[in-house]
């Protein structure tokens, strides 16, 4: 198995609970990469996707990447699924505080200006996880849910985990490393 971490808006690799997950992955002997995407406070759909092909040019079935997002970059690796080419495909993905709609944050708009094709990404990879809070300030737990019926994805409600960030205490996210060690 190998990893892809995608870090939130505003965030950085190392930031909330994806750095510690970074170091217990790669501790099991789990190839990581988790990238600084560019301009992270002003960011742009095809930078990020630009930049997740820079460290990945090609999602090879064989080498069973797991991807998994928070926040922003759960609509990042919704666009880059839905843009890969005939034979990429990866083993798992796991969304954390996940959305594909209008926040009505206009600096992130280009990540889900564009229809979604859910047959496509659902095809993409072999298994989905949809990780949402009940009392996320900026993602209702419905946008959870429905991003996890299109993609016929388990659903994980994280009970008062607000948006399962540093703001919520979340440092390390044990459930989480449990979840892939599982995969």
């Amino acid at each position: 198995m190998k990893a892809f971490i995608f870090h939130c808006w505003g965030g950085d690799s190392r930031g909330c609970w994806r750095g510690w997950l970074a170091d217990e992955l790669k501790g099991r002997g789990v190839e990581v990469v988790a990238p600084e995407f560019p301009d992270t406070n002003n960011p742009t759909l095809s930078a990020w996707l630009a930049e997740a092909r820079r460290n990945v040019p090609k999602f090879n079935p064989h080498d069973e990447w797991v991807l998994i997002g928070h926040s922003l970059g759960c609509p990042a690796i919704l666009q880059l699924l839905d843009g890969m080419k005939e034979g990429e495909k990866v083993k798992a993905v796991v969304l954390v505080a996940a959305f594909a709609k209008d926040l009505g944050i206009a600096e992130i708009r280009s990540f889900i200006d564009k229809p979604f094709d859910w047959k496509k990404i659902k095809n993409k990879a072999g298994k989905f996880v949809v990780i949402n809070s009940d009392n996320d300030p900026y993602v209702p737990l419905a946008e959870g849910e429905r991003i996890a019926k299109l993609l016929g994805a388990e659903l994980i409600v994280e009970p008062g985990a607000g948006h399962i960030n540093e703001g919520s205490g979340f440092t390390k996210y044990p459930r989480l490393l449990q979840l892939l060690s599982a995969l």
